[in-house]
């Protein structure tokens, strides 16, 4: 059986909730505590130029990294970057953080990959997360991972952006992956629970990877954007319970208490119905966010999201959908 482990994006993917306004003492809370749950790798937030102020968990430069990380092991740390909202230049040369995850869209793949094997070839740990994956082709998909060799990176992630995958889908993603995949490459997975089905979809890949190693993308109490995310604390426990890890659930639960309930109370996550049909039709879950906030009928939602062209689907357009 190959390693399994935990990368919490809390920080990161919960961002879209809060707008990433986490003041300094809750990030450093929220690091210290699932350190002490002997979770695997923790995701910072993003790197972009693109941020306003108080979105602590949007990094437009590195000194306040070092000052949240300062006392910390930086070895489980990890950042996240989407392709071109970050100069390259300034990651190799400045950040104290050599985990480096990066998000790119199918029609960005060669100056992406480029990007990626710079990183890696100043020692960078790359992370490669193609998102959308379930718009490549499986020519498309073999072809990506031919590049994806090339470069050898730390990990390459199947991305569930929309959350719309189910037990069969993984299967197909991942005997193809394993298949055409540098053995030494560790596979990830990042579901979104808009179908209710993210756990059971990071199950199936455990059960399916007999040789290959994991890492698997949680949250505390499952924060973040549409329905959330497989939540760190119930993956943790299935882990101790069938393969023998030693996470300590009862910290992950203080973390939920103390740090993400307030934040729930105020502004709350989980599955709706319009989540579940923006994932049946395959659509950006911040469409049916944002006809939730319209007060429409639910039928009135549903058929709106399925007369959304398919072009428009999964990036969201306010203008369009506003229209």
């Amino acid at each position: 059986m190959g390693k399994i482990k935990i990368l919490d994006c809390t920080l990161r993917d919960g961002g879209y909730i809060n707008e990433w306004n986490f003041k300094t003492e809750q990030m450093q809370s929220v690091l210290n505590l699932l350190l002490n749950s002997n979770i695997d790798f923790i995701e910072l937030g993003f790197l972009t130029k693109e941020k306003n102020k108080n979105q602590n968990a949007l990094f437009d430069n590195f000194e306040y990294i070092n000052k949240i990380t300062l006392n910390i092991p930086k070895e489980k740390l990890c950042l996240m970057v989407e392709y071109s909202k970050f100069p390259l230049d300034e990651i190799i040369k400045y950040s104290p953080i050599k985990n480096i995850r990066v998000i790119f869209k199918k029609q960005k793949i060669k100056e992406a990959l480029l990007y990626c094997n710079k990183l890696k070839e100043n020692n960078f740990n790359v992370f490669i997360n193609p998102t959308y994956i379930n718009e490549y082709s499986n020519i498309e998909l073999i072809n990506l991972i031919k590049e994806i060799n090339k470069i050898n990176p730390y990990c390459m992630t199947i991305v569930d952006t929309l959350g719309a995958f189910n037990e069969k889908n993984i299967k197909k993603l991942f005997l193809s992956i394993d298949f055409n995949l540098n053995k030494n490459i560790n596979l990830g997975f990042h579901g979104h629970d808009n179908l209710g089905l993210a756990f059971l979809n990071a199950q199936a890949l455990i059960d399916l990877a007999k040789e290959r190693n994991l890492i698997i993308d949680t949250s505390i109490f499952g924060m973040g954007r549409g329905a959330g995310n497989i939540q760190s604390e119930l993956l943790a426990k299935y882990l101790n319970d069938n393969y023998k890890t030693q996470y300590d659930i009862l910290t992950l639960l203080k973390a939920t208490r103390e740090e993400i309930e307030p934040i729930y109370n105020k502004t709350p996550w989980g599955a709706t119905m319009p989540f579940y049909l923006a994932a049946i039709y395959k659509c950006h879950p911040d469409y049916a966010k944002y006809l939730t906030q319209k007060n429409l009928p639910l039928d009135e939602i549903d058929n709106i999201l399925k007369n959304i062209p398919k072009e428009k689907r999964i990036s969201f357009d306010v203008n369009y959908i506003h229209q």
